[in-house]
């Protein structure tokens, strides 16, 4: 990433104040600073690191995963800023993910380390929205041979808004000079090749467990769908769901049916819920969500 060779040069002025050997170590931790942060490197182990009560597992400076129960994680990309997706191993083997991170690079190095943490697995993506948070990896997934599932609706969406949406993210984005900025303005937006009517939803059997996905009707966009996995009682709630204080982008959204919306995922028995963007990660987000609204 961008900030690697600067991380570098810094860590090298201070070593040479030191002496020969010191030097040389220093140099090492150098190198094993570029190999833990190269997206393209598919075989360093990424660096788990305790994070109070969980575990957090770093795959590069703007990437990493939150482990929240067995086999189960929260995939947070921050490019420019924080979106989640979500990683779930099923009874069977299969992995799901929920939404995706933006880039195809981030997903790859998702890829890359869950064939380390799993070994081969057969993966199945769920496609939340159009928008690059909800499907910005879908590349990456395809390329890849793994199933990538998307509703009618989010597949109109992506040709007829796919190239307004992009000056969209350009805009909140800013600072053309951003290595996300020149990523979004030249990202090809691929769709999901597995397409469900959105109006019917879709649940998958792998094994002895379902994954669930529900559209509640339009709310942060018109096709935002949320992924459930019930037995383990989460909730993928994607952008319709929010934790921080305000409602963020809204260029699409439908305030008057979002609160509607909302309500409609009280039906499910909950644990965890997961935001599209933001660190909390409890159910509370459902009322907070809701009340955000309320006071718009």
């Amino acid at each position: 990433m961008s900030n690697i060779p600067s991380q570098a040069n810094t860590h090298l002025v201070r070593c040479r104040a030191l002496r020969g050997v010191v030097l040389a170590g220093c140099l090492v931790g150098i190198a094993a600073l570029a190999a833990s942060t190269d997206l393209n490197s598919q075989n360093a182990l990424p660096r788990l690191v305790s994070t109070g009560t969980k575990d957090r597992i770093d795959l590069a400076p703007d990437l990493y995963l939150q482990r929240v129960g067995d086999g189960a994680y929260v995939i947070s990309h921050t490019f420019p800023w924080l979106c989640n997706s979500v990683l779930v191993e099923m009874a069977d083997g299969t992995l799901v993910m929920g939404g995706t991170p933006c880039t195809p690079k981030a997903t790859e190095l998702v890829l890359a380390w869950s064939k380390q943490r799993f070994g081969e697995r057969k993966l199945i993506a769920i496609n939340t929205g159009y928008h690059v948070d909800n499907l910005g990896g879908n590349q990456a997934l395809l390329d890849a041979g793994f199933s990538v599932y998307g509703s009618d609706l989010t597949v109109k969406l992506l040709k007829e808004r796919g190239e307004q949406t992009r000056q969209t993210t350009l805009k909140l984005v800013g600072a053309t000079n951003s290595p996300a900025y020149a990523i979004y303005a030249s990202m090809r937006f691929a769709p999901p090749d597995h397409i469900f009517p959105i109006h019917d939803g879709l649940t998958l059997k792998l094994g002895s467990q379902e994954v669930r996905v529900f559209y509640p009707g339009p709310s942060q966009a018109p096709d935002k769908v949320v992924v459930y996995f019930p037995d383990r009682k989460l909730l993928f709630g994607s952008c319709m769901i929010l934790a921080g204080y305000r409602l963020g982008n809204t260029a699409e959204a439908d305030t008057r049916q979002w609160p509607v919306a909302i309500r409609r995922l009280e039906q499910f028995p909950v644990n965890v819920v997961v935001p599209g963007h933001g660190e909390r990660l409890d159910p509370g987000l459902i009322q907070h969500t809701l009340d955000l609204l309320e006071k718009k």
